[in-house]
C-alpha cells in the first residue's frame, strides 16, 4: 500500500520505521492529510481517492495508516468513514533489559516501530543495573550498560514515531547484581533491597534519577518497589529495631517522591507491596493503606497469571480505594526459557483487557520479563503484543481480520508464526491452562538425577518429533523471523531425544534391561551433537538481538549440561562393559517433584524455569 502524506511529520516517522509492514511513501500513492484532534478517538475517512486520517495521538496515525491499508486491500473501490474510540488513553509495552540480555540499541528501536504500528502510545525500557550512573562504577559492570548517549538515541527515535520513552528502574529491591561488590555493600538492608533511612541510600537513588532525567524527555518514571519482601529485616532491623513494613514503605517512598518531584518527575510503581504484604501476602483490608501512597503517584496493579476476567475485577475493586491514579500491566510471556507462550498471554490479555475497560482504567502495560537469563527473544511474542494494540481499537475476535492484520504486519500467518510456542506443548490438547516451562526444564533436567523426571508423561518425545515437522514446515514462510523458528526447530530436536530419556535410563537400568541401555548409550552421544547445534543456533539469535556479556551464563548452563552429557556416557558405557557393576544415581528412587513422595504428580502447568532448581538439587550458590 503506498500513501502520498502531506503532513511533514508522519511522512518522517513512516521514513524512520524499521521493518515492513504492509505500507509504504510515494508520490504517486493514496493522497493522505493528517490531523491532530483533542478529542480522544481516530477518524479515518476515505473519499473521492483522497485519505484524511485524524488522531489524539501521535503515534495513532502509523496505526490508521496500517488499518487503512488493511481494509483498503479487501474494498480498494469503496469509499468509507471509520471512527475507533480506543479502550485505553495511554497504551505501553514495557521490555526488561536486565535479565543478561541488553538488546542492542537498533533492536529496542525495532520493538518501538512495532508497538508504533500497533496503536501503543508509550514504551518502558526496564533497567535494573544496565545503565551508567555518575560516581558508581560498579553499577552496571561488565554488564554492557546503556550510556546516557545510547538512551538519547533511542528517546529520539522513539520521539519521531510518537512514542514515548519512560524510565523503568528500581528504587528499593531487584539489585542483585550490584550486592556482590564491597563498595556497594553498605547500601543494602538484606538480600537485593536497599537500606532505606540512609543518606547514602538516597544520594545513591538521586543519581539514577538524575540520569534518567538527563536521558529521557519523558517526566513519568516508573521507580519499581515491588517484590522486597524482607524489607526492614536485615541491617535496617540491627540499626532501627522492628518495625511494620508499611512504616518503612512509607518513609522511604515519600523520600523517593520528594526526589522524582526535584527533577519533575510523575512517578509511578509496582502496587504489591501495599497489598501482597497486608494480610500474609493476601489482597485484603487495603483500607487501611490508603494514606500511605503520595496521591502524585500511579498505582501498576500487575498480575499476568489468570484467565478469567472476575479475578482482575475484583482486585481492581479493592485498589479503588485509593485515591491514586490505578493502572494495570499484564503479561507477554516470554520468561519461561528459550520459548513464549503467546496462546496463554492472548486469554490473559483478553481478560485482563475486558476487566480494565468494565472498571475505567485507561493506562495499559504489556510486560516482556526475561526472567533468569531472557533466552525467548524479545520478538517472540510478536502476536500477544499485537494483539493487545488490535483490541484497542477492535472487539477480542482472533477471527479472520485480526489474522489478516497480523499477517500484513508481520509478513507470517498467525498459524505459522505460532508455532514458536511449540516447546512448550507437552500434550496434544489446546487447554490454555496447560501452560509451562518444559522447553527449559526438560533440556536442563539431569540425566542421572532425575529431579523432574516425575512430571514427565510418557510420549513427550514422539510428540517433539511432530513438534520438529510442524516447525520444519513453517519456517520456509517465516521471512526474515525464520531464525526464531531455526532456534525453536533445533530445540524441538534435543527434546525429542532428551524429554524421556532419564525417565527410560533408570527404568531400563533397574530393570537391567541391557539392550534398551545400549539403545540409550546410542542416543545419548546423538543428544550431545544436537545440543551443540542448538547451542550454536540460540547464540546466533542472541547475537542478532542483545549485546554480548549475559551469553556468558548460557555458555556456563551449556557447559554444565554437556559435561553431564559425557559423565552419563561415561558412567552407562562403563556399566554396560562391565568395567562397574553400578550406577548409584540410578539405584535411587525418586520422590515426586511436586512433593507428594512415591505419588507422582504429572503437573501440566509446571512453570519452574529457575536453572538452579531444575538443574540439580544439590548446594549451587
Amino acid at each position: 500500500m503506498k500513501f502520498n502524506l502531506k503532513n511533514e511529520r508522519v511522512k518522517k516517522a513512516v521514513e524512520n520505521l524499521i521493518g515492513d509492514y504492509g505500507f509504504a511513501l510515494a508520490s504517486d500513492g493514496v493522497e493522505t492529510y493528517v490531523n491532530f484532534i483533542e478529542e480522544k478517538v481516530v477518524k479515518i475517512d476515505y473519499r473521492d481517492k483522497i485519505l484524511t486520517v485524524s488522531v489524539f495521538a501521535p503515534s495513532h496515525a502509523l496505526w490508521a495508516l496500517k488499518e487503512f491499508s488493511d481494509l483498503f486491500s479487501d474494498a480498494p473501490d469503496k469509499d468509507f468513514n471509520k471512527k475507533y474510540t480506543p479502550r485505553f488513553e495511554d497504551l505501553t509495552y514495557m521490555l526488561d533489559c536486565s535479565r543478561n540480555a541488553v538488546y542492542k540499541i537498533q533492536t529496542v528501536k525495532e520493538v518501538i516501530s512495532q508497538i508504533a504500528i500497533s496503536g501503543y502510545t508509550s514504551f518502558m525500557l526496564y533497567t535494573e543495573d544496565t545503565f551508567k550512573v555518575n560516581d558508581y562504577p560498579y553499577f552496571g559492570y561488565l554488564r554492557n550498560p546503556y550510556t546516557e548517549e545510547d538512551i538519547k538515541s533511542i528517546d529520539d527515535y522513539a520521539k519521531s514515531l510518537g512514542i514515548e520513552l519512560i524510565p523503568c528502574i528500581q528504587t528499593l529491591g531487584h539489585f542483585n547484581s550490584v550486592t556482590r561488590y564491597p563498595s556497594m555493600d553498605s547500601l543494602f538492608d538484606i538480600g537485593e533491597i536497599l537500606l532505606v533511612g540512609e543518606e547514602e541510600t538516597y544520594k545513591f537513588i538521586e543519581a539514577m534519577i538524575s540520569f534518567c532525567a538527563k536521558s529521557f524527555t519523558s517526566r513519568r518514571i516508573n521507580i519499581g518497589m515491588d517484590e522486597a519482601y524482607l524489607l526492614g529485616r536485615g541491617r535496617y532491623l540491627d540499626k532501627n529495631g522492628y518495625k511494620k513494613h508499611f512504616e518503612i514503605m512509607k518513609q522511604h517512598l515519600d523520600r523517593v517522591y520528594a526526589i522524582c518531584c526535584k527533577y519533575g518527575f510523575k512517578p509511578m510503581m509496582w502496587s504489591d507491596m501495599f497489598f501482597s504484604l497486608a494480610i500474609n501476602w493476601k489482597y485484603d483490608n487495603v483500607e487501611t493503606l490508603t494514606d500511605l501512597v503520595p496521591e502524585g503517584i500511579e498505582l501498576i496493579y500487575w498480575d499476568y497469571y489468570h484467565t478469567y476476567k472476575e479475578h482482575y475485577e475484583e482486585m481492581l475493586k479493592k485498589h479503588s480505594v485509593f485515591k491514586n491514579k490505578i493502572s494495570f500491566a499484564t503479561g507477554a510471556w516470554k520468561w519461561l526459557g528459550f520459548t513464549p507462550d503467546n496462546r496463554y498471554s492472548f486469554k490473559v490479555i483478553e481478560e485482563s483487557a475486558k476487566a480494565c475497560t468494565e472498571n475505567s482504567v485507561n493506562h495499559y502495560i504489556v510486560t516482556g520479563w526475561g526472567d533468569n537469563g531472557a533466552e525467548t527473544s524479545c520478538f517472540a511474542t510478536m502476536p500477544s503484543v499485537y494483539y493487545a494494540g488490535y483490541i484497542n481499537f477492535n472487539d477480542y475476535n482472533r477471527g479472520k481480520k485480526f489474522q489478516k492484520g497480523f499477517k500484513n504486519f508481520s509478513g507470517v500467518s498467525l498459524n505459522d508464526f505460532l508455532t514458536v510456542d511449540l516447546a512448550n506443548r507437552i500434550t496434544d490438547h489446546d487447554d490454555v491452562d496447560e501452560k509451562n516451562s518444559a522447553n527449559k526444564y526438560l533440556l536442563f533436567n539431569d540425566l542421572l538425577l532425575g529431579t523432574l523426571d516425575t512430571i514427565i508423561e510418557k510420549g513427550q518425545g514422539d510428540l517433539y518429533k511432530k513438534h520438529v515437522k510442524r516447525l520444519q514446515k513453517a519456517e520456509p514462510k517465516t521471512g526474515k523471523w525464520a531464525y526464531l523458528f531455526n532456534t525453536q526447530k533445533a530445540l524441538c530436536k534435543v527434546l525429542a531425544i532428551k524429554a524421556e530419556m532419564g525417565v527410560k535410563l533408570r527404568e531400563s537400568y533397574k530393570n537391567n534391561d541391557k539392550n534398551a541401555l545400549n539403545l540409550i548409550l546410542k542416543d545419548l552421544k546423538k543428544l550431545y551433537n544436537l545440543i551443540e547445534v542448538f547451542y550454536r543456533t540460540f547464540m546466533a539469535q542472541w547475537n542478532k538481538e542483545a549485546r554480548p556479556n549475559g551469553f556468558d551464563v548460557q555458555d556456563l548452563r551449556f557447559g554444565a549440561l554437556k559435561q553431564r552429557i559425557v559423565i552419563a556416557t561415561e558412567k552407562l558405557s562403563d556399566y554396560l562393559s562391565g568395567k562397574t557393576s553400578s550406577i548409584p544415581e540410578l539405584s535411587e528412587d525418586l520422590l515426586c517433584f511436586m512433593g507428594h513422595g512415591k505419588d507422582y504428580e504429572k503437573d501440566l502447568d509446571q512453570c519452574e524455569y529457575r536453572w538452579l532448581r531444575m538443574s540439580s538439587v544439590n548446594v549451587n550458590y
